[in-house]
Formats: C-alpha cells, structure tokens, sequence
C-alpha cells in the first residue's frame, strides 16, 4: 500500500465481485482498514461479518488466494486453517500442498519445519512449478543444504532461463558457500538482464566491502544502488533503509560512506517524517560519527512516533553514555531492562551496562563478565542463519569491534609472557575477530585489529600475514606502521623497526607528537645499545602532554599503560648506563604518581627487577614480603618471590612455602592448582598428584585430567595413569588431547591394540564440516598411523583418508583463515612424506616417487622433502636423479651436510671415487666431530683400498675436543677402523664403550656380535682356503665366541620394526655359526619367512646360503648366491654381496670353474679395492696353475690389505715366494708371520722341508759339474776359495759325516765370489735365502758381516739339514710307466693345466694390447703437451731476451752521449 490506504481501498472494492477473489479481497480491506490513521470501526465490523459468511461458502481457489494473502501478511495461523479447508476434500491439490509447504517453512515452530519438504514434493509434479521449486529451494538452504538447493536453482534456470528469482536465489547460495567469484558473476548475469535490479546491487556492494575492502568500488556501487532505489521504489521508505543497512553495518569506519548514507536516508526521511525506522538509521549513522547530540534527537524524534521502538531506545541511552549524561543514561537503562523481560533479551543491554560501568569506574570482572554476555547474545542471533547479507547485518560489525575496543582500553602496553594462559579480555577478542575476519575477510579495520590481538598473544606470524594485508589494501595508515615496528622490535630487527618509524613520518610527520612512535622509537635505541639517544628520547617524551599527568578530558590519548611504560623504560635505561641513582630516583616518582592504581604490579616489580640487578636479593625478598595477602599484587608477588628463592637461592624449600602460603592465605582450587605446578616444577610429582586429586572435585575436570596424567607418568605410576586417563575420557566429554595423549603413553608402553582402540574410539562421531573436529581428527589419524607401523601392520588406509582430510582442511583455512595456510600446507606436506614412507616400506617406488611430488607441490621451497626424494632414488640406485637433487639442493644451501654426505655416496657408486673423496673431505673438515660422516667416509676409504687415510679424520676430531675421545659416535668410528684392520681387540674395546649409546648401541653390538662370531674374517663356509690347513682354535674356543654372541644379543633391544627384523637375523646367524644341525634348520625356516616378506632380503638371503652350506645342501646354497650376485651394489648391501661373492668364488674354485670366479672375485675387487680374501682367492687359484709369480703378487696385495694379521695368508705368500725362488722375500714374510705366531705349524715343517730339499738339489747340481769338470786348477781354485772363507752351513752342522761336509764347503765356493763358476739370479737369491751375502750389494764388509751373522741367527730354524728319506742317491731316476694309470691320470691333469694355462695367457695378452694402446694413446698426448710447453718455454725465452737487451741497449746510447 505504501501510504496510500484509500486507493488501496478502492481496488480491494472493486476486486469483491471477482468469485475467486471476493474472499482475499475482504481480507485485505479489513487489513487497509486497520493501518488507516482513523479507523472505521463499523466498516471493520461489516467486513468481518462478511468474511465469515463466504468463508463458510468459499470454494478452493477462494480459499487458496485468502491463505496466500494472510501468509503474505504473516498471517500463519489464519493462512493454515485456510489451506487445511482447502485440503480436506481432496488433499492432492498442488497448489495448496505446496502453500502449505510454505506456511510451515515460515511458521515460528521450528519442530514443524522439516515436514514441509514433504509437503513440496508431493506438491511439485513437474519442473514447470516454479513456486515449489522455489519453496524447496528455501527448504534446503535453512537446512544449509546448499548442493541441493543449487541443483534446484540449476534446474529452474535450464527449463526457465528468464526467471530471475532463481538466479538470484542460485546468487544467494553461493554466496552461503562463500564462492565470491561464482556469486559476482551471478549478480553481473542478472545486472545485465535489470541494470536496476536492487538484489543484485546490493549484493555487489556487499562483496566489494567484504571481500575485497575496496572502499572506491564500495562507493561506485553504493551510488547506483541509491540511484535504482529512487527509480524502482521511491515511496517505500522502509525497503530503502533495508537496502542501505547492510553497508553501514559493514563499513561503519569508512567517513565517505558513511557521508553518503547519511545524505541519502535524510532525504528518504524528509518524505517520510514519521517512519520512525528511518529516523532511527539516520540516528545510527549520525553516531557512527560522533555526532552524539544529531544522533539524540533522532532517536527522540524516533521515540515520539513509537514509544516501543526498541533501535530508539538503546540509541538514545548510547549516546547519553557517550555524552556523559550518566544519570539519564542509567535511568533509561533500568528502564529499558524492565521492558527488555517482555520483549526478549538483546545483545545491546549488557553493552551498555558494559559501557555504564566502565564509565562509572567499576571493577573490570564485571565489566569483562557483560562483554561476554553481550558476545554469547549477539552470536546466539546469528544461529541458523546462512552466510549471506542478512548475515552481514545482522552480525554488526560495528557492535562486535566496539567490544573489542572496550576490550583493548588501557591495554595498549601489554606484554604477553609464553607459556602463561592468556587472560580472558585477549582470548575473547581473539575469538570475536576471528569470526569476523572469516565473515568479512578484506576489511582493513578488522585484519588491524587481528594482527595486534595476534601479536599480542605472541603470534607474530599471524600478525604479520595480517598486517601485510592492511598494508596492501591502505598503507597511507600509520598504525599499521607503528604495529610494524612493534613487531620487528620484539623480533630483535631494531633498525628495521626504526625504519618503520621513518616510513611513517614519511607519510604524516605529527606523529612524532604521538606517544606510540616516541615509545616505540625509545625501545628500539634502547634495545640496539644507544643508551645516550635513549635516554634523550625518553626524556622528550616524558614531556609529552597526559604522560607526567593524566589529560583532562572523555578523549584522553594516552593510557595509564603507556604512562607506566615511560617511565619504566627510562628506569631500564638509565640503569643500564650506570645511573642507578636517577634510576631510583625515577621509579620512586612513578610509584607514587601511580600508587593505588592496576598498574602499582609493574611498578613494584620493576623496583624488585632493580634491586636483583643490584644483587640486593635481601632487598627484593623484603619489598615482596611486605606486600599484604588483602592487596591486588599478593599473588604476584609471592610468585616472584618463589622464583627468586628457586633461581638465585636454590632453595626448594622456601619455593613451596611460598605457594604454600599462597594456598593458606587465598585458599581455592587455583591456588591449590599453583601449588601442584610447584610441585612438579621441582620434580616432586608425587605430592603434585594428591593436590591434583584432592582439587579435582572443585576445579575443570577437563584441565585437571591432563596435569594429572602427567603428573602419574612423571612419577612413573604408568598403570595409574592409564586407569586415570581412561576414566576420564569415560566420564567426561571425548577430548582429543587427553586421547592423543593416553594412545601415546600405550604407545610407548607397547599396548599396541588398547592403543589403537583409543584412536579408533575417538574417531567414531558423526560426520561434520566443522573446522576444529576435522583437525583434531587430523592429529588422532596420525597417532594411529604410528600405532599401526608399530604392530606391523599397513597404515595405507589411515594414510590415504588422513590426505582426504587434510585437503579438505587446507581449502577451509584456505577461505576462512588465510593467515594459516602455509601451516596447513606445511603439514599436509609431512603427510605426504609419510604416506610415501609407507609406500617405500612396501617397495613401490612409483607411488613413493607420486607422494613426494605431491609433497614438493604443496611446499616447494621445502628442502627437506627434496631430499627424502634423493635418498629414495639412491635406495633405488637412481644415481643420476639423486645426483641432480642434491645439486639443486646444494644450490641453495651449500653447507647442507646430509646432502653433501648423500651425494658423496651416490658419485662413490658411480664410480666416481675420487669426486666422493673430496666431498666427504670438505664435510669433515668442516665437521669434524659429524660422527656419521666419519663412519661413511671410513667405509668409502676402505673400499677404495685408503684406509689409514682415515686417521688425518680422527686427529682432526680429537684436536676439535679433548672430549671427543669419549663421544660414543667417536669411539665406534674407532672400533670400525681397528676391525678393518684386523686389530680385533682394540676394535672390541671401543665398540664395547659405545654399545650402551641410543644411537651408536645397535650398530656398535651388531658389529660386535659379528667379531665374536667370525673374528679372523674368514668365509664361512668355504673350504677351499682351509684345504690342508690345520685349525688353530679349539672347540672351547668357538663355543666362547658363540656364548660371548649370545650375551650380547641379550643387551640388543629393538625399538623399531627394522631393529626388531636385525635381531631375528642376528639370532639365526648365531644359530648357523653354531654348525648344530637343529639349530641351523631352526635358523634357515625362520629365514625363508623373512625372505618370503622382502625383510632385510640380502642379508637374508646370505644367512640361508650359509646355513644350506652347513646342511650340505651345496646346490640350493648356491641358488641363493647366484640370486645374490645378480643384485646391483649398494651401501646398504655392499657387505652382503661381497660376502656372498666369495663363498660363490669358493665353490667354483672347489668345481674348477675359473672363469666364473675371476667374474665374481673381479666385483669383488671393482666395488671393494682392499677385499683381502679375493685377492687370496685369485692367488690361490693363480697357484694351482703354477703361476706363482703371479700368484704372489695377489697374495702380497691379500698380506698387504689383511694389514699382515692372517698366518695363513703370509704362508702362501711365502711358499710362493719360494716356489718362484724369491728367498729373500720368502723369509721376510717368513719372520712376520712367526713375529706374530711364533708356533705357525705350516712354516716350521712345510717350508723347512722344502727349503732343505731346495739346498739338496742344490748340492747335487754341483757334484754333477765336478764330475764333468776334470781341470786341476779349478779344483784348486775351489780348494783355495774353501779354505779362505767360513761355512755357514758347516758351523750349523759340525757333526756333519764327510761327503756333507764336502757338499757344504761346495755350496759355499759356489756361492763365493772368488769361484770361478758362473754367478746366475737363482743362485743370488739362494744365497739371500740362505743367509750368506747381505740384501743390499753396496754395504760394506762389516755390515755384511753383521747382518750374515743376524740372518744367521734369525733364520736358524729354516736351515736345518734334510731328512735322510728325502734325498736319493745321484744317477737314480724316478719314472713312470706310460701305460700305467697313474701316468694317464697325471697326463690328463697336465693337458687340463697346459689348457688354462694357454687360456690365460691369451688373456693377458689381450689385456697387454689394451694396455699398450692406452700407453700409446697417453704418450701421445704427452707428447703434445710436451711441444705445446715447449712453445711457451721458447716464447718466453725470447721474451726474457729481448727484456735483457733494452737495458744493454740504453746503456750503451748513453756511453755514445757522453
């Protein structure tokens, strides 16, 4: 009707004829009748009589059109009785079951809400019922069910493209969705369809305002809204303050708007006087700036019109408060609360108490209690309500800061101390504006006051991502800058902070006149050490106005706070400078101009703070002591006082008397409590949890719970604390902590299933969007995931809906807190790393591989995940990735020692050793006590045959820290070293000391147990080596070594699934080294499990060989072995399949297949340079084909990288020196190998008797040439010689028999250098073998003398005469008949030995060509280096020449001028 009621009444007349609408259209005039100013009582009366009677004649459509009417009119109840007419008949009618739908939709009781969907969809039969699509539309988004209602709104749109209300209601959803792109380019299709189109506008208003901040954008749209307000509804007064509400709620800050508004609803109240809600929107706007006295006569002229207009009313009383008419102010408030029992309560009465009571100076718990009041209200409104810009109004932006504000009075110069619960005032703010900068995420205001609540609890990246959103939307704000500067000062960036300032007096230069900047500016001077430019701005600000004394005036600037802190920093700054008498000078002033004040706490704990920095501990007990239990201060100061006794006394004692006290004087549950936390400060658990227990009835069980869980644990009573936990979970609320919590302990109890019930338990709730219970449930899915790795179980399941889960969080955070999303991100990051790991554990290299470039993709600059996915590619010998990683990495972090230390790794396996070298040089040079680089370079060292170049590494750490000696890493790098020497005591006592280490134990008793089991390094299980070769260790000895194992395994205590798998392997490899045949089965069906799982698979595979060999089951060993060897070469392998190579290589050579050993021993020796048993095998198979040369060559190498510790190798090394008549060198390895086992059997029988054998045939060589010889003076020449040198042989054998004594005067003329007879190297090295001549020809004869006499006495033992049975009679001859067997048999063999023999000829031969090209090749490039120096050498020359004659040159032009 807008007003207009006659004319409104002249069309309901004439509509009373129409039959259908004759019922509705005297409802209406009833309803005219009623809003005219003079009311026509007889008329109503008629019209009512007619009503009843065509109601009780009425048809359906008569009926259906009155129901419409009334439900338009809000008329429910009247509406109802007229659809349930309609409907009795015949309840199939569709329009009335969808009318019905509506009424119940609209009605007040919300129980009977749900059943209206029912009504519309047996309402709706086809896609062309707009209405019941619509109502479902309606339904769906009360239940804020927006998918369905979205696919309504798609649906009308498809069959009706040209019906508006659905685009607007598909507007509105994906506005509750908070899709801001989806619902601005929904209201830009409806825009160009209605440029005037007043939803539409509105709504882009709204998210310019809310979305983006833009207040220019905000302006252009507000002015075309206004403008299609005039033009589509210039006489609806109350629809033009509805379309306009929302932005003042929204942008109450904003001046211009604000001025726009204004002009706009003083012109809709001019033509319309006496809509008093137009008067009260103009009351509102004119308050919002400060216009207190225009505003009052608003709300009055609101007040005349409607007595019971409530928006008037609490206008009115805020800004008597504001005016400081405080008796008025709280007269109309008493009031206001009587009607306020009647008319519901609303958020706006505890405000003004609030307000009241803060003006009236009354304590701060009230005041803090109806601030929270009036919050809890005010959100309790906003329940059921979907995001939109209904919501928008009705959160009141406005309203919630204001509380803020009221909040953060008097609290500008709080400091916020970690760990401390944060006091109410900032939680509440901080919940308060956490809600609204999730409702209106770009509105400066808002993001300003986030970031200084978040930089008041001490998050100060929160702060800054807020701050750097302030900053983009207006930096031209000062505060943000000086909230800046606050931040880099408490970071510790004091000249950036001063650089902020400047910045700010760039932009107004009168804010040097603001108490802030010079504060902020002094701290900054003070904290950077200029103390003198400290004190001189801190003195210029004492003499700002309002700081020496509090400003007159409602508006004072500056707060009792930031007073205290002036003179607080002036204190510090003069002590810190060495006025300690101005300091207390200061401090005293400040105490009395503040005493009796809230701030009277920080002055007197300042004064305290002095006297400690004076070391008067006395005077700071005494000022705390004086402070009386019925002051504000008392707890406070018994604190301090508790913690000056604890810190500077060290007296536990009087620290609990003064909680004690506390507890006696103010007895309750939060001192109690305080008295507990004492307790368990002091490490006393026990008395923490009988206080605990007797609070626990008074005081939070959900806070108790947890402190007493701790406590029980921290006393060790971890049954109790798990009864404890338990109970509380069971009889209070499910909290996520306490269960994080108990699945932990069980966790580390090893109550795997109880543990994991826990979890399970904690995630069985219904399923919600709700941001905090999906992360919690994030942090339970990955507790169970590390309960189900501890059972060994697959955690793929967790792993995958803890992904699902966090990725639903990131996108939530990602709209509602962006200020959180790198965290999320972050940890949504980790949880690909661990879902990867878990792929890796199953060996699915691909999935692996995905779940880290999806971890990459979430964090890119996360260097960690890099490189995890290095190792991963170097666990799976993908050198080149894992080589390009690790230079990317090294790019941007070029000290990073993992991944120095990984891609030293990956270059050694590719064969690039000396790259590997260097690199793990650098490490440790700059690392030199990096314990695991140590043990990784000692074993790259080791295989590239440079051992003792370890020990530069070792005296580099020891120079580093005479302690270092004692660090377990130090001691088993030492351990390892000794036992690649060989040097197996030293190696047993260092890896003894660092057995009992957390993380050197394992490696160090695994190592140990494999020294004690094979100590001598032997391969086990092969026997070619030990053919002929006589035990040396006795039965009691290996069963020493094995019980000395077994203990060891006992002090092996797994924590983790791959400890638990190395315990089980080192078990049965016990087992097999036992040779017990049940045992060795025992072990090898416990190894084929593993086997079967893929668990430590070489290891395993090696252990089985090894106990197949020891069940001679030799084919199904070898199986093994061959499956072995076909593995590529790893660091975490390299051991397994080197041993496994050998035992392979002793089988061949035991079958005579050469060929393939040389291919395994050539491994061996390519990834392993210093592997001594291949080198003993090569010369041992070198010997069988009487190439001893050779085969000395490898046994000296075998001798050489054995560090000369293995008799059995120096034998053989020997008997080849001999066999190829290398005596000197047969004795020299001879006499270290008795140095060191003086009773070796081999080499006091064995080769005595060869070298005696050797002397026989010797002599019998000569008689033979005596014989042939008949020339006497040769036979005097012998006779001479003889009788002018010495025998040794004869002084060694005087009870020789003749024909011995002429064979030994024979000897030595043979070997005497006057003797005629030719001298060849054969008989040269029998001499040195026999100790006649020196080694060296060029000693003299005394030296000579001296060292026949030393060998003499030395080698006594291998000269001894031959036995009788050895030596033949001269002229008989051994033979053989050829057609005998024996002879066939020796053939054959010499056929296969001349074969292999021609065999590897060809080889080496081969091998000589390649050789001699690549000389060729190098000398070639010699060569021409050679020329190319030469060239530089002549050019040179020529050079230094021609220098050398310009001097002669001007000399002698200077003789001419003479």
């Amino acid at each position: 009707m807008e007003g207009h009621t006659q004319e409104a009444l002249r069309e309901f007349i004439q509509l009373k004829d129409h039959p259908h609408l004759s019922l509705c259209s005297t409802a209406a005039l009833i309803y005219a009748h009623k809003r005219c100013e003079t009311i026509d009582q007889d008329a109503v009366n008629e019209l009512n009589s007619e009503l009843k009677l065509s109601g009780s004649t009425a048809g359906d459509r008569a009926l259906y059109y009155a129901a419409l009417l009334y439900w338009i009119l809000e008329m429910n109840f009247k509406a109802k009785t007229c659809v349930k007419k309609m409907l009795k008949p015949s309840d199939t009618s569709p329009e009335g079951l969808i009318l019905k739908g509506w009424i119940v939709l609209t009605s007040d009781a919300e129980e009977n809400r749900p059943q209206a969907i029912r009504y519309f969809d047996s309402g709706v039969q086809d896609t062309g019922n707009l209405f019941g699509l619509m109502g479902k539309m309606e339904f769906f988004m009360a239940k804020q069910n927006e998918q369905c209602a979205l696919d309504i709104a798609n649906q009308i749109i498809v069959f009706h493209p040209d019906f508006s209300p659905a685009l607007l209601m598909k507007m509105k959803v994906f506005m509750s969705l908070r899709d801001w792109e989806q619902t601005e380019e929904v209201a830009q299709r409806v825009l160009e369809r209605d440029g005037h189109d007043l939803k539409a506008l509105q709504m882009m208003t709204v998210i310019a305002a809310a979305k983006d901040g833009n207040m220019e954008l905000v302006k252009e749209h507000l002015e075309a809204l206004m403008n299609a307000v005039e033009i589509s509804e210039p006489c609806n007064p109350s629809l033009h303050v509805e379309i306009t509400a929302p932005i003042s709620r929204l942008c109450g800050h904003n001046t211009e708007i604000l001025q726009m508004l204004t002009v706009f609803v003083r012109q809709v109240s001019s033509r319309a006087p006496a809509a008093s809600d137009v008067k009260c929107e103009l009351g509102y706007l004119l308050s919002l700036q400060n216009k207190y006295k225009d505003a009052l006569k608003c709300y009055s002229a609101a007040l005349k019109t409607d007595p019971k207009c409530t928006s008037a009313l609490v206008g009115t009383i805020r800004c008597q408060l504001m005016c400081d008419q405080l008796e008025e102010a709280s007269q109309q408030l008493a009031f206001f609360c009587e009607v306020q029992e009647s008319l519901g309560k609303t958020a706006e009465v505890p405000l003004l108490k609030a307000m009241l009571c803060r003006k009236q100076s009354a304590g701060e718990e009230t005041v803090m209690q109806l601030l929270k009041d009036a919050t809890e209200l005010h959100f309790f409104a906003l329940r059921g309500l979907n995001y939109g810009v209904e919501y928008l109004q009705m959160m009141d932006l406005n309203f919630l800061l204001q509380i803020v504000c009221m909040h953060l009075e008097s609290k500008q110069d709080f400091v916020f101390v970690p760990g401390q619960t944060p006091p109410f005032w900032l939680k509440h703010s901080n919940m308060i504006l956490e809600t609204v900068v999730k409702a209106v995420p770009g509105m400066s205001v808002s993001c300003y006051r986030m970031a200084y609540i978040k930089f008041l609890l001490g998050e100060h990246r929160t702060a800054q991502h807020f701050l750097n959103l302030c900053m983009e939307k207006d930096p031209s704000v000062l505060e943000i800058h000086l909230l800046q500067a606050r931040l880099h000062l408490s970071a510790g960036e004091h000249s950036r902070c001063l650089n902020c300032l400047e910045s700010a007096v760039s932009i107004n230069f009168e804010i040097r006149d603001r108490l802030q900047f010079s504060l902020l500016k002094a701290r900054a001077l003070l904290r950077s050490g200029d103390l003198k430019n400290a004190i001189q701005c801190l003195k210029i600000t004492m003499n700002i106005p309002g700081v020496r004394r509090p400003s007159e005036g409602p508006q004072s600037s500056v707060s009792t706070s930031e007073r205290v802190s002036v003179y607080l920093e002036l204190t510090e700054a003069l002590r810190l400078n060495g006025e300690q008498h101005e300091a207390a000078k200061v401090l005293q002033d400040a105490i009395v101009s503040f005493k009796g004040t809230p701030e009277e706490t920080r002055l007197m704990l300042a004064n305290v703070d002095l006297a400690l920095a004076r070391e008067d501990v006395d005077a700071a007990v005494v000022m705390l002591r004086n402070i009386l239990p019925t002051e504000s201060t008392y707890i406070q100061a018994r604190e301090k006082m508790a913690h000056i006794y604890l810190e500077r006394k060290n007296n536990r004692k009087l620290y609990i008397a003064c909680y004690r006290e506390i507890n006696e004087q103010l007895p309750g549950p939060h001192t109690s409590i305080m008295l507990a936390d004492a307790f368990m400060k002091i490490h006393q658990p026990e008395e923490a949890v009988k206080i605990y227990q007797e609070v626990e009835k008074m005081a939070p069980k959900d806070t108790l719970a947890k402190k007493i869980g701790q406590a029980l644990v921290k006393a060790h009573e971890y049954d109790t604390a798990v009864s404890y936990y338990e109970v509380a979970l069971r009889t209070g609320t499910l909290d996520c902590l306490l269960t994080i919590e108990l699945s932990e302990l069980l966790l580390k109890l090893k109550r795997f299933e109880k543990a994991q019930q826990v979890l399970e338990k904690a995630l069985e709730h219904e399923p919600t969007t709700a941001l905090t219970t999906m992360m919690n449930d994030i942090k339970v899915l990955r507790v169970l995931v590390k309960v189900l790795r501890a059972r060994n179980e697959s955690a793929l399941g967790v792993m995958q809906k803890l992904h699902d889960l966090q990725q639903k969080v990131v996108f939530r955070v990602t709209n509602e807190h962006p200020e959180e999303v790198d965290e999320q991100r972050k940890l949504l990051a980790v949880i690909c790393c661990d879902w990867a790991r878990e792929f890796h554990l199953r060996h699915d290299l691909e999935m692996a591989k995905l779940r880290y470039t999806d971890a990459l993709n979430h964090s890119p600059d996360n260097v960690e995940v890099v490189f995890l996915l290095a190792q991963l590619y170097y666990e799976h010998q993908k050198l080149d990735y894992c080589e390009e990683l690790c230079l990317k990495i090294l790019q941007i972090h070029q000290n990073h020692t993992a991944v120095s230390m990984l891609l030293g790794e990956a270059l050694f396996w590719k064969n690039q050793k000396e790259e590997a070298v260097k690199i793990y040089g650098r490490v440790m040079e700059q690392n030199p006590d990096n314990f695991h680089a140590m043990a990784k370079f000692l074993h790259i060292l080791r295989r590239m045959g440079k051992l003792d170049d370890v020990q530069s590494v070792f005296i580099a750490c020891e120079k580093l820290s005479r302690l270092s000696v004692r660090e377990p890493g130090y001691n088993y790098c030492k351990g390892l070293y000794f036992w690649h020497s060989c040097q197996v005591t030293e190696a047993l006592t260092h890896l003894n000391k660092a057995r009992g280490d957390a993380v050197w134990g394992e490696p160090a008793l695994e190592l140990m147990i494999q020294i004690c089991l094979n100590p001598d390094k032997d391969v086990f299980g092969g026997e070619v080596l030990d053919k002929g070769l006589k035990d040396m260790s006795s039965e009691s000895e290996n069963e020493t070594r094995i019980n000395t194992a077994h203990n060891l395994l006992a002090a092996f205590h797994p924590r983790s699934k791959s400890e638990q798998d190395k315990l089980t392997l080192l078990s049965n490899l016990c087992r097999i080294y036992s040779k017990e045949p049940k045992e060795v089965e025992r072990a090898v069906l416990e190894l084929t499990d593993m086997q079967a799982k893929n668990v430590m698979l070489e290891a395993s595979l090696l252990v089985m060989a090894q106990g197949f060999v020891q069940l001679k089951q030799i084919p199904r060993a070898r199986n093994f072995l061959k499956r072995l060897t076909r593995m590529e070469w790893s660091y975490a392998n390299a051991d397994h399949l080197e041993n496994a190579c050998l035992l392979l290589a002793d089988m061949y050579i035991k079958m005579g297949k050469y060929t393939q050993v040389d291919k395994l021993l050539d491994s061996c020796i390519r990834n392993n340079k210093s592997c001594s048993k291949a080198y003993e095998y090569q010369g041992l198979m070198m010997e069988n084909e009487q190439r001893y040369s050779d085969a000395a060559l490898q046994y000296e190498l075998a001798w050489k990288y054995s560090n000369r510790a293995h008799p059995a190798v120096g034998f053989r090394l020997a008997f080849n020196y001999l066999k190829c008549k290398n005596y000197t060198l047969a004795v020299d390895v001879c006499r270290q190998v008795l140095q060191q086992c003086p009773d070796y059997p081999q080499i006091q029988d064995e080769n005595t008797q060869r070298l005696c054998l050797r002397r026989e045939e010797s002599l019998q060589q000569r008689l033979t040439a005596m014989s042939i010889s008949e020339s006497p003076p040769s036979i005097c020449m012998f006779a001479l010689h003889h009788q002018s040198s010495s025998s040794p042989v004869g002084s060694l054998n005087p009870d020789s028999s003749g024909m011995n004594a002429q064979m030994s005067q024979m000897d030595a003329g043979l070997y005497g250098q006057p003797m005629a007879f030719p001298k060849t190297s054969d008989s040269r090295s029998m001499e040195q073998m026999m100790g006649f001549v020196p080694y060296p020809s060029c000693l003299t004869s005394g030296s000579n003398e001296r060292a026949a006499q030393q060998n003499q006495q030395d080698f006594s033992q291998f000269l001894l005469p031959p036995p009788e049975s050895s030596l033949r009679p001269m002229g008989q001859k051994r033979g053989l008949s050829k057609d005998s067997v024996e002879y066939r048999l020796r053939r054959e063999r010499n056929n296969i030995a001349v074969r292999k023999s021609r065999d590897k000829a060809r080889r080496r031969i081969q091998l000589t060509q390649q050789r001699a090209m690549q000389l060729e090749e190098e000398n070639r490039r010699l060569q021409l280096h050679i020329q190319r120096l030469s060239h530089e050498v002549d050019a040179l020359r020529h050079y230094l020449s021609q220098r050398h004659l310009q001097p002669k040159e001007q000399d002698a032009t200077g003789d001419d001028n003479c």
